[in-house]
């Protein structure tokens, strides 16, 4: 009897703290409007911008290179370029998150946005790292030429005159 007396000021609490916890739900605060709202265009161009100098400054620190005040100054230009302030472009980000579905859309076209650049990115370098190796190329002929052709007409030369 004690055993069972014990287990049930035990179990008790338990179940009036999961009883209590069950009834209770979170009253969302309700996202208003913001003064400006941005429309989803100009916040995908901004997030894209936004990532981008994210991923900068994360290469800059696996790099192990000094990134300063480097955040300040991205997101400063970005502000700037967008004539935003951190506070409407957040009031803005919340606005949209109030809408899952749409919010993932757009995220989904930041990422394709991305995507089209870092495709844009890579084709330059290939084109780079192609003009490099035809002007290797060129530079290994003119080599060729030199050490071969050269001292061959050159001879040739020195024969013809010489009689």
């Amino acid at each position: 009897m004690v055993k069972f007396s014990f287990a049930l000021i035990m179990l008790f609490p338990v179940l009036l703290l999961s009883s209590l916890t069950s009834c209770y739900h979170e009253v969302k605060e309700q996202t208003s409007m913001p003064d400006r709202l941005l429309p989803e265009d100009s916040l995908i161009e901004i997030l894209t911008e936004v990532q981008l100098a994210d991923g900068a400054i994360t290469y800059k620190r696996i790099s192990h290179k000094k990134t300063g005040n480097d955040k300040e100054k991205y997101y400063a230009y970005i502000y700037q370029k967008y004539h935003l302030t951190p506070k409407l472009l957040k009031q803005n980000i919340d606005y949209y998150n109030t809408d899952p579905e749409k919010m993932i859309a757009i995220y989904d076209k930041v990422l394709a946005r991305l995507s089209q650049l870092e495709a844009k990115i890579n084709l330059e370098i290939k084109k780079e790292t192609k003009a490099k190796q035809d002007s290797l190329q060129t530079i290994d002929t003119t080599i060729f030429v030199r050490k071969t052709m050269v001292p061959f007409f050159q001879e040739t030369a020195l024969k013809m005159f010489t009689w």
